[in-house]
Order: structure tokens, then C-alpha cells, then sequence
């Protein structure tokens, strides 16, 4: 059975630079289908996000609707190069994927950004017997005072990183930061991930976060990216009631 494609459509609101995983966009490999996080209740839902000032996509405009097409949706398919456009071959080096890659391969590497957007997509947890694992680009980096200038020296693909909750952060009671080697507080799991990467580090969940990629002469959101893996039983009394946990997670295979 082909492996469900999945990714989590994020807004970030400008008013508070929170970010809000408002959609999940999955593909099954013969249609694609769209619908808004309106049954969770994390902090970082529609529902969340419709308090704070958002308003539906305007190519969705039902909450509750389950969307489906043969071909991506136009509001998507904007977001990432045509085959057409020159310099295609080139712009699939760069994120590492090749001709047989699809469109939601293409969304996943370029997370679909656009200049001013608020909106990109990133990727869920996914579930294969009790390992979770994803990956995401370190948050916050830019707003770290105490980050070495020179830190591409000694944060280097493969280098293992650690989690720490960050108590009383006013901006997000779930927040947990990334610390390299030395203990420097380098930037922050994303958002959206946040209450459910605190739920396991509450349950000290075995966690092991890998530098995946860096870039530093990019853009800072684009600076780390690692992958995050996790070994949980999810049927126990720890997680079996954390909705938002659930929310993100995808099996293998689903």
C-alpha cells in the first residue's frame, strides 16, 4: 500500500509571530484532499487561529468542509515551480529531489513559501510502530543574543542536539528550546510541534534530535534543519488523552 503523503499547512500571525497549524493537505496518489484542523483542541489550531484574527483561505471557505481534487489545488500549486520554468533541473538539486519527484515533494522541500506569506507547510509526525519521527527548521535562531556569530563551526550535519521546556515563557507555555553541545540555547522546537514535543519531554520520552542539513548563507528560517525522532507507546494512559499529540501524528502506510 503507497504511503499517504501528508502535510500540515501553517499561518504565522504577524501580530505575534505565532504560528498555527490551521490545515492538513494529504495525497493518496490519486487525489488530494484538504480540510482545516477544526476538531482539535491544541493551542495552535484554526480554532486558535480564528480567535487571533484569521480568516479562512479564501479558496477554502468552509471549516468544516473535506476538500478533494484530482490535481492540487490552484492555491497550492502557485507556491512552487512548474516543470516549465527555466532553471528547473536546478532548483530540484537544490533541495536534493529529482524528475520522478511529485508535487508534494516539492511542497515539502520549499515548504511552499512565498516572500510576505503568511502561510508555508511543513511536515507531520509520522508513526512507524512506537517511533515518531519528523523533521522541521530550528526556530527563533535570529533572536538569540547569545549565538555565536561563527555557529556553522561547530553545527554541522550529523551533530546531535538537545530539548529543554522552557518554564514561564509568556509568548507560549509549551516552548521548548534547542541546545547544542555546549549548552547554548540556540532557538526553539516550532510551534505547532511545541505542545506535543512538551507532552514528551513531561513523559521523558527517549528523544534524539539530529542536524540534518545547515545554510547558513540562507535566509534564518532556513538556517537548521533537523530530524527528530521518539520512542513512544501511545497506547498508554501518558499520551491515549493528548488530542493535540494525536492531531499530528500520521502511521506509516495510513
Amino acid at each position: 500500500m503507497e504511503t499517504v503523503k501528508s502535510l500540515l499547512l501553517v499561518w504565522k500571525n504577524k501580530l505575534d509571530n505565532l504560528y498555527y497549524h490551521v490545515g492538513t493537505l494529504n495525497y493518496d496518489g490519486t487525489k488530494y484532499l484538504f480540510h482545516y484542523t477544526d476538531e482539535s483542541n491544541s493551542s495552535r489550531s484554526v480554532n486558535e487561529a480564528l480567535k487571533k484574527g484569521y480568516t479562512l483561505h479564501p479558496a477554502f471557505p468552509e471549516l468544516n468542509k473535506k476538500y478533494e481534487s484530482k490535481s492540487l489545488f490552484e492555491a497550492f500549486n502557485r507556491r512552487i515551480p512548474d516543470k516549465s520554468r527555466r532553471g528547473y533541473d536546478e532548483i530540484l538539486e537544490e533541495f536534493n529531489l529529482d524528475l520522478s519527484s511529485d508535487r508534494m515533494d516539492l511542497l515539502r522541500e520549499t515548504r511552499g513559501a512565498l516572500s510576505g506569506d503568511p502561510y508555508t507547510f511543513e511536515e507531520p509526525l509520522r508513526l512507524n510502530g512506537s517511533q515518531l519521527k519528523t523533521n522541521f527548521y530550528i526556530n527563533g535562531m535570529r533572536h538569540r543574543e547569545n549565538l555565536d556569530k561563527n555557529w556553522p563551526d561547530h553545527i554541522n550535519e550529523g551533530n546531535t542536539l538537545n530539548l529543554e521546556i522552557e518554564e514561564g515563557n509568556k509568548h507560549d507555555v509549551y516552548a521548548v528550546k534547542i541546545l547544542d553541545d555546549y549548552g547554548t540555547h540556540i532557538g526553539y522546537v516550532p510551534g505547532i510541534y511545541a505542545q506535543a514535543v512538551y507532552s514528551l519531554v513531561k513523559q521523558e520520552a527517549p528523544i534524539r534530535i539530529t542536524v540534518l542539513q545547515t545554510r547558513p548563507n540562507f535566509a534564518p528560517q532556513w538556517w537548521v534543519r533537523v530530524e527528530m525522532n521518539a520512542f513512544v507507546e501511545l497506547g498508554s494512559k501518558h499520551y491515549k488523552d493528548d488530542s493535540n499529540l494525536m492531531s499530528l501524528i500520521f502511521e506509516e502506510g495510513a
